[in-house]
């Protein structure tokens, strides 16, 4: 195991650090950071911006925003949490939380934090969400990225996102604070940087993690990829057309998945867009470019959702369940 400090509070130059190590570094052997940003929205990759965001909140009160890589829902960061990142060489392409939410829950149990894991990819107190995960693929590797937090601002994170009812109703809640703690409650003595320090020390002990710490010339390389990739990124997603058909649904274990598609004169698929905060390798481009001409059929869409989705899996959703929200 590499522990990679990481000192910076801009998430574009974080998230592009993760991708430095996914792609440009050739790891041997797994790596975390740990790692925090100034008030931020992260969008998941499946997301749009105007459903998740209150974009007038965040811009009166400069709240940075930004797309990850990986599915999963919007959350909102800040200076009284922290971001844990644990990448490994791994070339099975699936989606698996297990090893990470295990890493990290067994370091805060150690630290004086207890914590359980809930049925999809957050780590819970009292039933309340204290952490959130994802993950991406690059090939050889996979990525697992999560929130922390600890003694972040719950009045902020509540007024910069927007929670969709259909989720709220299937998770019996009334609002995303309803729903949110914060790890201080276990430790009130500690300082947000205290529990950063207890966290990393105890990851770096028990994984016996070498430190590395990122070269000059690497640091520039980040720089570049930040621009690049995640400057500007969340408004990189189409908005959604007005399309004729539209379906959304909540799939427990798969999350809120939406569908936008239109018909042409021979009933035929025109134009589709799949939203959500599932998880996914899933290229939405890709999604849309092979429904496109497929007559409006649920055999001929199915079969087509079939070959996406073995290529690409999302979790907890089947071709045949994804085919229903087209009809």
């Amino acid at each position: 195991m590499i522990y990679f400090p990481l000192t910076s509070l801009d998430v574009s130059y974080n998230f592009a650090a993760e991708y430095y190590l996914m792609t440009q570094k050739h790891l041997q052997e797994p790596a975390f950071m740990v790692w925090a940003t100034t008030p931020t929205i992260m969008l998941g990759k499946y997301q749009e911006l105007e459903n998740e965001v209150n974009t007038q909140f965040t811009s009166e009160h400069h709240i940075a925003l930004v797309r990850r890589l990986s599915g999963g829902g919007t959350i909102y960061t800040d200076t009284g949490g922290c971001q844990f990142t644990l990448i490994t060489p791994d070339n099975s392409g699936q989606i698996d939380f297990d090893d990470g939410l295990s890493l990290l829950s067994d370091a805060l149990t150690t630290i004086g934090i207890h914590t359980k894991t809930d049925s999809r990819n957050d780590l819970i107190v009292d039933g309340l969400k204290v952490s959130g995960s994802a993950q991406y693929m690059t090939p050889g590797y996979r990525l697992h990225h999560g929130s922390l937090l600890f003694d972040a601002n719950l009045d902020w994170l509540a007024k910069s996102l927007h929670a969709d009812p259909i989720k709220l109703q299937a998770k019996r809640i009334q609002s995303v604070r309803q729903r949110t703690v914060n790890l201080k409650s276990q430790q009130p003595t500690w300082s947000t940087e205290t529990f950063k320090t207890n966290l990393i020390n105890q990851l770096v002990n028990s994984t016996h993690a070498k430190v590395q710490n990122f070269s000059v010339q690497e640091s520039k390389i980040i720089q570049q990829l930040a621009d690049n990739l995640f400057v500007n990124s969340a408004e990189s997603q189409p908005k959604t057309q007005p399309y004729d058909h539209q379906q959304k649904v909540y799939v427990k274990g798969a999350g809120l998945i939406q569908v936008g598609y239109n018909l042409d004169n021979h009933d035929q698929i025109a134009a589709v867009q799949l939203n959500g905060d599932f998880f996914s390798n899933l290229e939405p481009q890709q999604f849309e470019k092979a429904l496109v001409g497929t007559p409006h059929q649920k055999s001929a869409v199915t079969t087509v959702l079939q070959q996406q989705l073995q290529q690409a899996p999302i979790v907890g959703m089947t071709a045949e369940s994804l085919a229903e929200l087209l009809f």
